[in-house]
């Protein structure tokens, strides 16, 4: 396994959390949203979210390993979307041609349910500066993370001032292209179709998977990475 530096500074984990509510929400809420609950405040807002923790982990985890995105979408070919085929093999050969599975590798360890990092500092974080809130489902079976308003203007005032986080961006828009309709679990099932990662053990780092990804392009298109 190549050499890496840890998860980094908690600001980076916290752009990444940032940048994935406001490009792959699942959906804008469909009126005010009381957190009256929550807070001391009594104040109404309107705000994106996603609706479990398991879709906010596995989209990270395609942030922090190219390779595996680019493994999410060859499965697509496989299944049948001849129809993106030609912008796929474009989208991958940019990602290897750019080193990304190198420059943007970040490790994440695998967990009973796939990739998992613990949240709660990063929320707590964000949460402390009015940029994100958590909060249970009426049921309490799963976690529903909002972006506030604080949160998306942080976004949107790196986006015109930092150039650096295009990266963020554009990688969030396209898993929201590709796989905006699917929920934590498919997307935990989709990662489970790479062998690699569903037999790595509990509580080890998952590897990284630039050979096998090179392998199964050469497959589907005739040609090299």
């Amino acid at each position: 396994m190549k050499n890496n530096a840890d998860a980094g500074p908690i600001e980076r984990y916290a752009v990444r959390i940032l940048f994935i509510l406001y490009y792959c929400h699942d959906y804008p809420t469909s009126g005010p949203v009381q957190l009256s609950l929550d807070f001391d405040s009594e104040a109404e807002i309107s705000l994106w979210r996603i609706d479990s923790e398991t879709k906010l982990q596995k989209i990270d985890f395609w942030l922090r390993y190219p390779d595996h995105f680019s493994a999410a979408l060859l499965s697509l070919i496989e299944k049948g979307e001849s129809q993106r085929k030609d912008e796929i093999k474009q989208i991958i050969q940019k990602i290897f041609n750019d080193d990304e599975p190198v420059i943007h590798w970040i490790p994440m360890r695998k967990y009973l349910r796939g990739a998992y990092e613990p949240l709660d500092n990063v929320i707590s974080y964000l949460s402390s500066r009015s940029m994100v809130h958590r909060r249970l489902s009426e049921k309490g079976r799963a976690t529903k993370y909002y972006l506030e308003p604080k949160g998306k203007k942080a976004v949107e005032q790196m986006m015109s001032e930092c150039p650096s986080v295009q990266w963020y961006a554009e990688r969030c828009k396209l898993i929201s292209s590709y796989f905006e309709k699917l929920s934590g679990f498919e997307i935990r099932n989709i990662q489970y179709l790479d062998q690699s990662y569903s037999g790595t053990a509990y509580l080890t780092t998952i590897d990284t998977i630039e050979d096998q990804v090179k392998e199964k392009f050469m497959q589907i298109y005739g040609e090299a990475l």
